[in-house]
């Protein structure tokens, strides 16, 4: 029934994968559970190869990387069962009932629609992280939990892939955008696929802590990649117009645009000054004017 597909680079997945274990046997339900390692460094390649002991646990090793879209896409590709659940390789379980819920969710829409996604949220522990990687938590906190009851009022805006169920048919029209290989921005267009092709899309509250939490910089230089994505498709015109409308990082360079203010934003934010900011008190104001300063210097 249950196809588990969890994408890893660099990250040891042995506890979560046991936890998923623990969960589905109890429940009785078909499952496989298939991690799949693109281009990690042999020693984490061994720690994730104890994994492939279980019956129901498949590894594939990709000796070259393949990019956070195709990978996903072979993975769902390769399934097994017509419902997948992706999640990051950084997650780790929160709730006991975590399958459970995913399960129920199935047999509540099954025979109502053909093909649907169900993106469960994410979650991050209470306990501040220290000083070298409160950054990318406090980003965590503040722009990325959000409630089912929040998601749902725009239900294609908030899509992830981080912990999401959906049906294996919905890869017959949708597609990760394999051109993006870096962080950043094929949830987006993925999101977009769902609402052109009319995919229903139901967020409901059953998280993942992600405990993915890079170190500042690290969590920078991802940010700054995500820039480049969002230059590329947005000079491509492959994002969405409701996206373009909503981020707040695109109006605010429109805005610039229009008042003739993308030279003096290039050269009077100072990056230094605002890196220095961002890594010694974690500033949010600072990340979003350096990410505006990176926009605007790239298009």
């Amino acid at each position: 029934m249950l196809s588990i597909l969890i994408p890893t680079h660099n990250v040891d997945v042995r506890h979560l994968v046991r936890d998923l274990l623990q969960q589905c046997r109890q429940l009785g339900a078909a499952f496989e559970i298939v991690v799949e390692e693109d281009g990690s460094t042999p020693d984490i390649q061994s720690l994730n190869a104890e994994l492939d002991q279980e019956k129901e646990v498949t590894v594939v090793l990709n000796a070259k990387a393949l990019g956070r879209s195709k990978v996903r896409n072979h993975l769902a590709d390769s399934a097994r069962y017509p419902y997948l659940l992706f999640m990051d390789c950084d997650a780790n379980v929160k709730h006991s009932d975590y399958v459970s819920k995913y399960l129920q969710t199935i047999r509540t829409y099954a025979d109502m629609e053909p093909s649907f996604a169900v993106p469960g949220g994410l979650a991050y522990h209470d306990q501040i992280p220290d000083d070298d990687h409160v950054l990318r938590w406090k980003y965590g906190i503040k722009r990325e939990v959000r409630s089912a009851t929040q998601r749902n009022l725009n239900p294609y805006a908030f899509f992830t892939p981080f912990n999401l169920l959906i049906t294996k048919s919905v890869f017959d029209v949708c597609r990760f955008d394999e051109s993006i290989t870096t962080y950043g921005f094929e949830d987006t267009l993925f999101g977009e696929q769902l609402l052109q092709k009319s995919v229903p899309v139901h967020h409901i509250d059953n998280e993942l802590y992600h405990d993915g939490i890079d170190e500042n910089i690290i969590f920078l230089n991802k940010v700054q990649d995500s820039i480049d994505n969002l230059v590329k498709l947005y000079r491509d015109g492959k994002l969405p117009t409701s996206f373009v409308k909503n981020s707040k990082l695109l109006v605010s360079y429109e805005c610039c645009k229009m008042w003739h203010l993308v030279g003096v934003i290039t050269k009077c934010f100072n990056e230094k000054m605002l890196k220095k900011r961002l890594l010694n008190h974690a500033s949010l104001m600072a990340l979003d004017l350096l990410k505006l300063k990176w926009l605007c210097e790239k298009l």
